[in-house]
């Protein structure tokens, strides 16, 4: 028995244009059980986890490997491999896969086990996130944030000290010979290589790419420059070639609000207890011109402060949209804020800068990689547009226009993609495509869009979701589960009492603030 257990390992492996796969021991202690529970519980029912992990050097470019990727494998069966292994793929660009001990056991694990999509799941960070090596971080952002947000800025100051934050990010980098060169050799078609080499290492046929968020792009690369090692296509929160990100972002600030509102409009329950929502909205902003809130929030353990400006407010709104859980407290937000109640807000405020102090997330990747493959073209014309999109809201249009003046992609970035990238992936591979109604970032028009191009695609939407679909409705994981086997007799249809689970009803409500904080 423990013979045949080791010829499924994985073994050290080399392709020929310079890429390498090295076994290692995992870099964290496994906890077969969950937390709590002492040695020998697989004698009570729970079961034992097959784990493999290792570090893919990546292929050779200008004669030098630039970059070390750690892999884990999570292995569906303690007696057999999968054929067609799943690999997930973060989003971003800059998202970390989080490998670290605590998550690895108390996040992936248990999700793995009840998403049970009976196959192997490969997990791995891209270049220069996470625990890849190099890493590449912005030393002082953070403080440097958490100083200009205890700050009651204009929108033209606060765009500018912004713009220098990441200026001085990339000259730090620039003075590293080894981080600038690793910096230089980001990009989506780049990853997409790297997760072609770690098939061929891992001596995979084909995976199924699940992708989420900028995962998404990735995954669609790698189906048009390697569909020879691609069985099936998830994508959850389509970001697709086709959308330049940087131009999209007055339009996804407001949309993403607007829809907020809108839906609480249009129901019922909600509309009755927040009503005129819209209106309520431009007064809080017009108030918050005139008089922002000093709001007092963690990070850390320590408390900070954070003011809360018209252009700050938006943004947490914005930010709302990456979860259900926070979506269905904007109503209440926006109404507690008209009627001269502060503590709601902090809600979203605590939520909005743990996302935006989150330190696994690479800067320096998102800057280098949307610089180089989305930027604004004809900065009239984007001009224009925010000028019509904001006539609404004066208050916010400065803040828009603020950020026109320091273009930061002419520090970040140093060459343009090819046009060719951003043309529509076209590929007969199945393809599962989620979209949250609410979501913010990545709307679910994109993904119908992709759909178009995708003749074996099937796409499902749902009103009670925000970004990431899989992480808003809990039914999403039976559509996963039965796309990946459709040899097997899973349910089609989401069924449950559970408002949540199907993702299609909304439940309104006010944010927990005492448990929260």
């Amino acid at each position: 028995m423990v013979i045949y257990r080791y010829t499924l390992k994985i073994k050290n492996a080399e392709l020929s244009n310079g890429a390498h796969f090295e076994v290692t021991d995992c870099w964290f202690r496994v906890s077969h059980f969950p937390n709590g529970y002492k040695p020998y519980a697989w004698l009570f029912g729970f079961t034992m986890q097959r784990i493999e992990c290792g570090y893919m050097t990546t292929r050779k470019e200008q004669g030098e490997s630039f970059f070390r990727l750690p892999v884990v494998i999570i292995r569906h069966s303690f007696w057999r491999n999968s054929d067609h292994p799943v690999i997930n793929i973060a989003g971003g660009p800059g998202a970390s896969a989080w490998l670290d001990e605590n998550t690895i056991n108390n996040l992936w694990l248990p999700s793995i086990k009840d998403n049970d999509w009976q196959h192997d799941i490969v997990l791995y960070d891209s270049r220069a996130t996470g625990l890849s090596e190099p890493a590449l971080h912005c030393d002082h952002f953070f403080q440097g944030t958490l100083a200009l947000l205890a700050k009651n800025l204009q929108p033209e100051e606060e765009a500018s000290l912004g713009y220098q934050l990441l200026f001085n990010c990339h000259q730090a980098l620039s003075r590293d010979k080894q981080k600038i060169n690793a910096l230089h050799h980001l990009g989506t078609i780049k990853n997409a290589d790297d997760i072609a080499d770690l098939a061929h290492l891992l001596k995979v046929d084909a995976w199924h790419l699940y992708g989420t968020s900028y995962g998404t792009r990735l995954a669609l690369e790698v189906a048009r420059q390697h569909s020879d090692i691609v069985k099936s296509i998830i994508l959850d929160s389509v970001y697709p070639q086709e959308i330049d990100g940087e131009e999209t972002m007055p339009d996804l600030y407001l949309d993403a609000v607007e829809g907020i509102v809108k839906a609480c409009e249009n129901d019922l329950t909600c509309a009755l207890e927040y009503s005129h929502l819209k209106k309520k909205l431009h007064i809080v902003l017009r108030r918050l011109q005139k008089k922002p809130l000093t709001l007092s929030l963690k990070h850390n353990e320590k408390s900070v402060d954070f003011i809360l400006t018209p252009s700050r407010f938006f943004s947490l709104l914005y930010d709302a949209g990456y979860s259900i859980s926070t979506v269905i407290a904007v109503p209440n937000v926006i109404d507690s804020l008209y009627k001269g109640n502060h503590d709601a807000v902090q809600f979203l405020a605590q939520n909005s800068l743990n996302m935006m102090l989150d330190e696994s997330f690479s800067n320096p990747v998102y800057m280098e990689v949307e610089c180089n493959e989305n930027e604004v073209r004809n900065q009239q014309a984007y001009i224009n547009n925010i000028n019509k999109k904001y006539q609404y809201y004066p208050v916010l249009k400065r803040w828009q226009l603020s950020s026109v003046k320091d273009d930061l992609c002419n520090v970040w970035g140093s060459k343009e993609i090819d046009d060719s990238f951003h043309q529509p992936v076209i590929t007969d591979k199945p393809t599962l495509i989620l979209a949250g109604q609410l979501d913010s970032a990545t709307p679910p028009e994109w993904g119908k869009a992709v759909a178009a191009h995708l003749p074996n695609s099937e796409y499902h939407e749902f009103k009670a979701s925000g970004h990431a679909v899989l992480y808003n409705v809990a039914c999403a994981k039976n559509i996963v589960r039965r796309f990946l086997n459709p040899d097997k007799n899973y349910p089609s249809a989401c069924r449950s009492s559970d408002p949540y689970d199907n993702g299609q009803r909304i439940v309104w409500d006010s944010p927990d603030v005492g448990n929260f904080f």
